[in-house]
C-alpha cells in the first residue's frame, strides 16, 4: 500500500508539472488512435504496478479500461502520456489493453505474469510447549529437522522431537497427539504407552496408518490409526520416503558417507541401493518409481533411476551454497534438507537443513523444481529468517525442513524455529 500510495503522489506531481505547461490540459481525440509505446515493469505477479508509456490518453479514468490477458486491472491514476495500472490476480501473461470509451490498442510485448502464493498457519504460534487445540491454540516444540506429511483425507502429521510426540493435524486445523506419551525412550504399544526418543520423519501409508523414522533409538516403526506402534525394524532413519504404488519403504541415513535403502515394511528387510552420498537426508519417489535424493553436504538433489538405481539428473552445483534459481546445472541450494513430489512429478524442496536452523542460512524458502524443464525457481519465502503471512516473498519462514503436498495441491510446511505448520496456496 505504502509502494502504491507514493506512485499515486508522483503521478499527482506529475499532473502538477503538466498543467503548468498546458492550462486546458490534454484531451482524448477519439478520431486518432491510442498508441502503447512501452510498459514497465514487464514482468511480475499480482499487485504489481505497471506505467504504461504513450499517447493519446485521456485524464478522465472513468473512461478508462485497462486489461492484462484479457483480465481487467486497476486503473490508478493517468497523467497526458503515462496509466498506472496495477496488475490483477490470475492475470496469466498476455498482451496489455488501453480502451478509452472504445478506442482501443494492444501493446506489441507480452507482460510475463509470475504466479503468486499466499501464505497462512495452520497451527501453532510463538510458544515452545506442548499443547493440542485448534489453529494457533495448538503448541509445538520441533527442535529438530523433522519432517511433515499429509494423508489421502487431508490429516497432516507433524513428528515432534522436543515433544517426543507424533502430531495429527485434522483439515480443520484441530490438532491432537496421534502417538507417543513425551516419555524419552524406546515402548511400543498404544498412542499413550509409546515412547520415542526422537520422532524424526514420517510418511503416509493409508488407511490411517502411517511410517516414523526414530534416528536416535535407530528404528521404523509403523502406526495405525487408533495410534498404535509396532517395529518394522533397526535402522538409522532420517529422512523417509515411500513408493505409493506398492508400499515400498526408502531411508536415508544423513551419514558423511551416507547411503539409501530400500525396507519391505511387510517382512522388515532392507538392501542399501545408494552409496556414497555426503550426508543424504530426505528421499522421495515419483508415479515412475524414480527416487529424488536431497544430499545436504554437496547443497545437490540428485534424481536416481526407478530399478536400475542409476543417477539421473542433478539438481544444484555440488559444493556451491546459496539461492540461485535457474536451468538445474547452474541453480544453488543451501544445505536442503527435504524433498516432496506432487501429483505431476514435480519437486518441492525445503530449504534450511543447517543443523542449528541458522538465521544466516540463504534459504528460508521452499524452492520448486519443474520437472519437464529442470527449472529451478522460489516456491515461497526467501533468504531472510523470520515469520509472516501473505503472499509471494513477503511471507517469511525460519528455518522450513519439512514439506509435503495435498490431493488438492496445497504445499505444507513444517517451520521449525517458528514452531508453526504453514500452508501455501499457488494461483
Amino acid at each position: 500500500m505504502k509502494h502504491i500510495a507514493f506512485s499515486l503522489m508522483a503521478l499527482l506531481a506529475l499532473v502538477t508539472v503538466a498543467g503548468c505547461k498546458k492550462d486546458k490540459g490534454f484531451e482524448h481525440d477519439p478520431n486518432a488512435p491510442v498508441v502503447i509505446e512501452k510498459f514497465t515493469p514487464a514482468t511480475g505477479g499480482a499487485g504489481v504496478e505497471v506505467l504504461i508509456y504513450g499517447n493519446n490518453f485521456t485524464k478522465d479514468t472513468s473512461g478508462v479500461t485497462v486489461t492484462v490477458n484479457g483480465v481487467p486491472a486497476f486503473v490508478a491514476g493517468v497523467v497526458e502520456d503515462r496509466i498506472l495500472i496495477t496488475i490483477p490476480p490470475k492475470a496469466g501473461s498476455g498482451k496489455i489493453e488501453v480502451n478509452i470509451r472504445g478506442n482501443k490498442s494492444s501493446s506489441t510485448q507480452e507482460f510475463a505474469y509470475k504466479p503468486s502464493t499466499l501464505v497462512t498457519t495452520v497451527a501453532g504460534n510463538n510458544n515452545e510447549g506442548y499443547m493440542d487445540g485448534k489453529g494457533a491454540e495448538a503448541s509445538f516444540n520441533i527442535a529438530a529437522r523433522c519432517g511433515i506429511d499429509i494423508d489421502e483425507n487431508g490429516n497432516i502429521y507433524v513428528p515432534e522431537a522436543g515433544n517426543r510426540r507424533v502430531r495429527k493435524i485434522a483439515p480443520d486445523g484441530t490438532v491432537t497427539t496421534f502417538t507417543g506419551n513425551g516419555n524419552n525412550g524406546y515402548n511400543e504399544g498404544t498412542a499413550t504407552q509409546a515412547e520415542f526418543y526422537m520422532p524424526f520423519d514420517v510418511v503416509t501409508a493409508g488407511n490411517g496408518e502411517i511410517y516414523v523414522s526414530d534416528p536416535a533409538a535407530w528404528t521404523i516403526r509403523k502406526v495405525t490409526a487408533d495410534g498404535t506402534t509396532s517395529l518394522i525394524g533397526w535402522f538409522e532413519a532420517w529422512g523417509l520416503g515411500i513408493d505409493r504404488r506398492n508400499g515400498m519403504l526408502y531411508y536415508c541415513d544423513a551419514r558423511a558417507a551416507g547411503s539409501v535403502y530400500q525396507v519391505d515394511p511387510a517382512t522388515g528387510a532392507s538392501t542399501k541401493i545408494i552409496t556414497d552420498l555426503s550426508y543424504p537426508s530426505d528421499v522421495a519417489v515419483d508415479s515412475k518409481g524414480n527416487l529424488y535424493v536431497v544430499i545436504n553436504g554437496t547443497h545437490t538433489i540428485r534424481q536416481y533411476k526407478a530399478t536400475s538405481w542409476e543417477p539421473g539428473v542433478t539438481i544444484g552445483i555440488s559444493g556451491q551454497n546459496g539461492l540461485v534459481n535457474g536451468p538445474a546445472a547452474s541453480a544453488k541450494f543451501d544445505q536442503p534438507w527435504a524433498v516432496a513430489v506432487d501429483a505431476n512429478d514435480n519437486l518441492f524442496i525445503a530449504g534450511n537443513g543447517s543443523w542449528d536452523g541458522s538465521a544466516t542460512n540463504t534459504n528460508q524458502c521452499i524452492r520448486f523444481v519443474n520437472t519437464t524443464s529442470w527449472e529451478v525457481t522460489t516456491f515461497t519465502g526467501g533468504s531472510t529468517a523470520g515469520f509472516a503471512d501473505g503472499t509471494g516473498s513477503s511471507a517469511l519462514f525460519s528455518a522450513p525442513t519439512g514439506v509435503t503436498v495435498g490431493a488438492d495441491g496445497a504445499v505444507y510446511v513444517l517451520d521449525r524455529r517458528n514452531n508453526r505448520v504453514r500452508k501455501v496456496i499457488a494461483e
